[in-house]
Order: structure tokens, then sequence, then C-alpha cells
């Protein structure tokens, strides 16, 4: 070749370098949006309460599958994935981080809280500042709020990380550049996506799908739908072969239609009424987008996408219910995601681009209330979590002073409704108990769990219940943040007879910590503190008939006598904090709420510990 030619490629290769570089470098300036406050401000108070929330809640984002993963990292110190879900590292980079520099449980836990919320900001900033994308922004800040509640607390569920996934995805689609560095990032963006959650298929055709009349004046070449095609179709391929035992059943009992006939709830009218109940009452939201979304395409004659909408919408809807009956719960608040993006994402993407400013600013008023709104009931949905974790950090207190580490509870005094017994209660207790050393490791079971295929005789002194599925050896903890005595488990509730109950009534205090106040006619939980000073051991089991209980007074006058029995949740040794239920009386004013103590349903304690309340 010629040196004028060499040189004429070689300033080539240069100058295409260079334009993507550039390319690049743009994706990171500032966009110069019009109203700076709104655009550059506001977007990141919705992230700065999610940051504080996962900081404030830390504790409670280890409940079910989060806690599992947490678990598995920690004691593996490598990366835990299923499923080829590999999605799940990204949460799990900054606490595996912090497990190999050996810092305190407390500060892995923390990190892995707020990991997942740091990643979803990542794609948020790169979307809405690197590709001055607001909308695909403000759809990542939807998606991490509307739908859901209790999930805020299993953070690792993979489609909350599938669906932003999508959103950036079609923010470098659209963007209609032929250049290898976005095709490459594509196509990575894509094989992530597929592969956080069988679902995330179904949506990713949606929404290529729903962008089609888009592409009919684009200069977007026929190769790119060739290659997401190609590489849809090896993910489904590798997926085939790869698929997890969980998966398969999954599968094999949803399209079983022969065993699973759930599908036939749809063909009774009344319960088409209680599935419309149901939407209107928990997902008001996803209802009225859904009407917005089908009065903007009817006016925009966008017929086509209209059908995907709804055959999309009518799809899923059938899946759903072919599978399970509606229900509030946090697993089918996961279930119900997937309608989150079939219809936010029409109502985001097809707004007009240059609408009335008056329709402009009533729908960014409307967006903003709907997120400070969702983030308001995430917070008030945690208390519920919150409560939970409190009485599981008030049965570890309780059970250290009985010696030994592996504790058994009976759901019967300890269930209060928010306590959620659920598979994994054992690590969950394991992890909250080792937040203050390794030297305090407790894990508490229920008592379900043992007998679970007999659990209790395949347990060894050295063994413990990780979950009601899987028993683990104590080697297998890393030493650095638990550590378990060898032993067998032990009950936190004894049917031990309490032989001299007078005796021992003398070395209990009661202490109460409620609230001052409290409206007429309510019913609540209030806690208080149980202090032991003597050496007998109050056994708690069901055959005592063990319970705390109270009297209403007003003006040393007892009101009429319509208390509510709460069993005591532990033996007590030392100390016992526990919620006890409150029925408040029709009576208004100041009242004096005496707490005590009662046994073999007749047998009062005379603790008689006085509050005043007032009661509104």
């Amino acid at each position: 070749m010629k040196p004028a030619n060499l040189a004429l490629q070689s300033s080539s290769v240069e100058l295409g370098t260079y334009r993507s570089i550039r390319q690049f470098r743009n994706f990171l300036r500032r966009p110069r949006y019009p109203y700076a406050t709104v655009n550059r401000l506001v977007p990141h108070l919705a992230w700065l309460s999610l940051f504080i929330l996962s900081i404030y809640l830390y504790k409670e984002r280890i409940f079910a599958d989060s806690g599992f993963y947490v678990s598995q990292f920690i004691n593996n110190e490598f990366f835990w994935i299923e499923c080829q879900r590999i999605v799940l590292a990204f949460s799990q980079i900054l606490p595996l981080a912090g497990v190999w520099a050996g810092i305190p449980l407390k500060y892995v836990l923390l990190l892995y809280s707020v990991s997942h919320v740091a990643f979803f900001y990542t794609l948020f900033l790169l979307v809405y500042y690197g590709m001055r994308d607001r909308r695909s922004g403000l759809l990542i800040i939807l998606s991490q709020t509307v739908g859901i509640m209790h999930s805020f607390f299993t953070p690792m569920f993979e489609l909350y990380y599938g669906v932003p996934l999508i959103i950036t995805f079609y923010a470098f689609w659209r963007l209609n550049l032929d250049r290898p560095f976005v095709t490459f990032i594509l196509i990575i963006l894509e094989i992530l996506l597929l592969l956080s959650h069988p679902l995330a298929f179904m949506l990713f055709i949606f929404l290529i799908l729903y962008d089609l009349p888009e592409r009919r004046h684009s200069k977007k070449s026929l190769y790119l739908y060739m290659l997401i095609a190609i590489v849809f179709a090896g993910v489904v391929v590798y997926k085939y072969f790869t698929m997890c035992e969980y998966e398969t059943g999954k599968l094999a009992w949803q399209f079983n239609l022969k065993d699973n006939t759930t599908y036939l709830q749809l063909l009774n009218p009344a319960y088409h009424k209680t599935m419309a109940v149901f939407m209107l009452k928990y997902y008001w939201e996803i209802m009225v987008a859904l009407v917005v979304v089908t009065f903007m395409l009817i006016s925009q004659k966008e017929w086509f996408r209209l059908l995907v909408v709804y055959s999309f919408f009518a799809a899923y809807m059938f899946l759903v219910n072919s599978a399970y009956i509606m229900s509030p719960s946090r697993y089918m608040e996961q279930v119900m995601f997937p309608f989150v993006p079939i219809v936010f994402m029409p109502l985001i993407y097809n707004f007009p681009k240059d609408p009335r400013p008056g329709i402009k600013n009533i729908s960014v008023l409307l967006i903003s209330a709907l997120i400070g709104y969702r983030l308001f009931v995430i917070y008030e949905g945690s208390q519920v979590f919150v409560k939970r974790t409190e009485q599981m950090e008030n049965l570890i207190s309780a059970a250290r002073p009985m010696g030994g580490s592996k504790f058994y509870a009976d759901p019967q005094n300890i269930d209060h409704g928010y306590t959620q017994f659920n598979w994994s209660y054992p690590l969950e207790t394991l992890l909250l108990s080792s937040i203050r050393g390794s030297g305090y490791s407790v894990t508490i079971a229920p008592y379900e769990d043992l007998v679970f295929q007999k659990n209790i005789d395949k347990l060894g002194a050295g063994d413990f219940l990780f979950r009601r599925w899987e028993i683990k050896d104590k080697s297998w903890l890393n030493s650095r943040y638990f550590h378990l005595d060898p032993g067998m488990y032990r009950p936190l509730n004894t049917n031990d007879p309490n032989t001299n109950l007078n005796f021992t009534a003398k070395n209990l205090r009661i202490a109460i910590d409620s609230k001052n106040y409290y409206p007429a006619l309510d019913t609540a939980w209030i806690t208080v503190h149980i202090t032991n000073t003597g050496t007998e051991i109050l056994h708690s089991g069901m055959k005592n008939k063990l319970y705390l209980s109270y009297f209403w007074k007003k003006d040393d006058n007892i009101l009429e006598w319509n208390n509510i029995q709460t069993p005591v949740e532990t033996d007590i040794v030392h100390t016992l904090t526990q919620d006890m239920k409150v029925a408040v009386p029709r009576t208004k004013g100041k009242l004096q709420l005496q707490v005590d103590m009662i046994a073999l349903d007749q047998q009062w304690f005379g603790l008689n510990e006085t509050k005043d309340i007032l009661v509104y």
C-alpha cells in the first residue's frame, strides 16, 4: 500500500476515534434544560429520599430473599448468583468489598442496602444527564417507587433491576447513532436485562413493538434489529439449557392447565368484580395512567400502539390470574410489577414533545406528586417491618441469657400479625444478632420449620437450620461475623410449671413504654418492659397460660373490663421487652392504663404498673 494511502487510512481511523470519544464526552455534559431548579434539583430529592430510607431501614431490608442473598455472599465471601440472574452482582460489589476488607457487619448491611439505590441512581444520571433523556430518567424514578411498598424490603428482586435496564436500553436505542460503542452498549444492556428475570423477555418485546411506529422515519439500520433479534434468540437458547430447577418447576406448573386450574376463576363473573376492586384499591395509579394513555393514544390516532398496550396488559392479566388469586402481599406486589412499565412507558414516552405550557406544568406537578406519594407509602409501610425487626431484636435479647445460640419459638406466643414468621426467620435473626459481634450470634427458628420434613431429627450439635429447606454445618459460617455454640435447639417457651407464682411475682417489675394519647375505640400495640430481679425463671409455655393484660381506670374507678390478653413471648430469665395488645375504651378524657400479668386464667400478679393516657 502506498504511503499516501496509509496516511489517509490512519487519519480516517483517528478521525473516527475522535468522533467516538467526542460523542462519549458529550454524554457527560450537563443538559441545558429550562427551569433549572425543577429539572436539576427536584429529581434528586426523590433519590435523596430513597437513600435516606435505605439507610434508616437497612435492618428491615434483609427480609426474605434479600437476607438469603446477604447470608450467601458474606459466608461464601464471593458473589452469589442464582438462575443466571447476573444483575444481582451489582448490588453485591460494595458490601462484598466490605467483607473482604473485614469491616463490621453493620456497615456491610448498610452498604448492601444503599447499593441498590446507588445502582439505579447511576442509571438515572447516565440517561438524564449523560444522554439528556429526561423521559427515561423520570421513568427510572417511577420504576423504583410506583407499585412498590412491601417489596422495598426485598430490594434484590430481579425485575426491579430488569425494568430500569430496559429503560436505559431504550434511551440508547432512541439515540439513532450508528456507532460501534453504542451498539456494544445495547448488546450488553440487552443481555443483562433479559437475564434479570423471565418476565423481562415479555417486557422487552413489548417495548420493541411499541417503538416500531417511531422507526418509520428513522435512519436506524435494519442490521440493528437483526442484531438484537439474534441476541434475544441466543439468550432464549442459553436460558433453555441452563434454566434452574426453580424456574422450570414454576413454568411447568404455570402452564400445566390440567393440574393448575386457577385460570377457571376468570370464568366467574363475581371474580371480575373482586379483581376490579383489588386493582382500584391497591393499583389505582396504574388504572388512572391506563385511562390517560388510552385517551392520549386515541387523540394521537396511534392505533397500533393502543393495540400493543391493551394486548400486553390483557395477556399479563391472564397470566397473573391463571396462577394466583389477587390478594395484597409482598409476593403479589412483585407479580403485579410488570403492569407498571406496560402502562407508564407509553404514558411518558408518548407524552407530546411540545405541549402547551399549562399542560406541561400540570403534568410535571402530577408526576412529582405521584412520586412523593409513593415515597410516603413506602415510609408508612415500613412501620410494620420496623416493629417486626424490633420484636426479633427483643427475642434475641431475651434468648441470650438462656445459654446456647440456637432456639425455636412457638408462634402461639409470638405471632402478632406483623411478626411474619417466614422461611427466612432463622437467617434474619442470625444477621441481626451478629451486628453486635460474632460473640452475640443467635438464630431463632419457628417451631414449624424444625418439624418440617423432620428437620429436628436431622440436626446435629454442630448443625443449624439456615432455612426451612436447608441445614448447614456451623463451619460454613464466616467466623469473622458469626459464631454458633454447638448444641441442640432450645425452646424460648418452656412448659415447666411455675411452682410458686406468689414468690416469683415479688421479683417482677413492669414498665410501660407507650404514647401519651390514643383515639377512643382504637386497638394498639403498647410496648412493656418486664424485669425479673430474682433467680426463678418464669416459664411461658402455653400450658402455663401466662399473659399480659390490663385495666382502664378513670379517677381510680375501673371501667368495664373488656381487656385483651397477650401471651408472654419468652421465658423471663432477666428481662423481656415485648408488645401487648390494648383495646382503648369509648370513654374519653384522662384515663389510667394499669398493666399486670395473669396466669392460669385467674391468678393476677399484682404488679399494677400505671400510666396516664389521654383518650380523645
